[in-house]
């Protein structure tokens, strides 16, 4: 039987939204961003509002297969929704408790995302030779990555001068690359792609 809901395809799809997003949100805005959160101040305020709504709506439709999995997807599908809803600070905009809470929701996002790729994608492929091996290794990488860019904004952010930081978009491309690393991640996981997917397990989005 065709299963009614796929979740190899929810996180297939989650995983192209993460990829575009930075490159969507940076392709519309007139001026170069110095964080993607900062194109909510820009043209592409729009796109970027309803690509973290599409993403929110996601993680909360995404269950996983235990029930600790489907409480952390919906607790990131909340900090979604407040980074989509509270504004980041700009240049004309003081840093407020809106602001604060943006910062800390978007921490929370990355930091479960980054928990997806460590723990819940590798606990059927961890260890596990050929191409589940492969798998895991890619999940562990893209949860490094992501914590690795978390990291160095933060440093940067109270190592930099504002100039500086804002000149070199320090933020924006940790922001990019994490969510590069994300996207895959889920990309991977949604077993769409044939030299990592073993052929019980494939994805088939069109179904005779």
């Amino acid at each position: 039987m065709t299963p009614v809901f796929d979740y190899r395809a929810l996180r297939l799809l989650m995983g192209i939204i993460a990829v575009a997003l930075p490159i969507v949100v940076s392709a519309i805005s007139t001026t170069a961003l110095s964080s993607i959160s900062a194109s909510y101040h820009t043209e592409s305020r729009d796109f970027f509002v309803g690509l973290l709504f599409v993403v929110a709506a996601l993680l909360w439709a995404y269950n996983g297969h235990a029930p600790a999995e489907s409480r952390w997807s919906k607790t990131a599908s909340v900090a979604a929704i407040a980074v989509a809803l509270l504004p980041t600070a700009c240049d004309t905009c003081p840093t407020t408790a809106v602001s604060v809470t943006h910062y800390v929701a978007a921490g929370v996002l990355f930091s479960i995302l980054a928990y997806f790729c460590f723990v819940y994608f590798r606990m059927k492929t961890k260890g596990m030779p050929g191409k589940k091996g492969r798998r895991s290794k890619i999940y562990f990488v893209c949860g490094l990555i992501m914590v690795a860019c978390m990291l160095a904004a933060l440093v940067a952010n109270f190592a930099l001068p504002p100039e500086t930081l804002k000149a070199l978009r320090v933020t924006y491309w940790a922001e990019a690359i994490a969510l590069g690393a994300f996207g895959l991640g889920w990309i991977v996981a949604g077993k769409y792609i044939p030299w990592l997917i073993d052929r019980e397990e494939a994805l088939h989005l069109f179904r005779a």
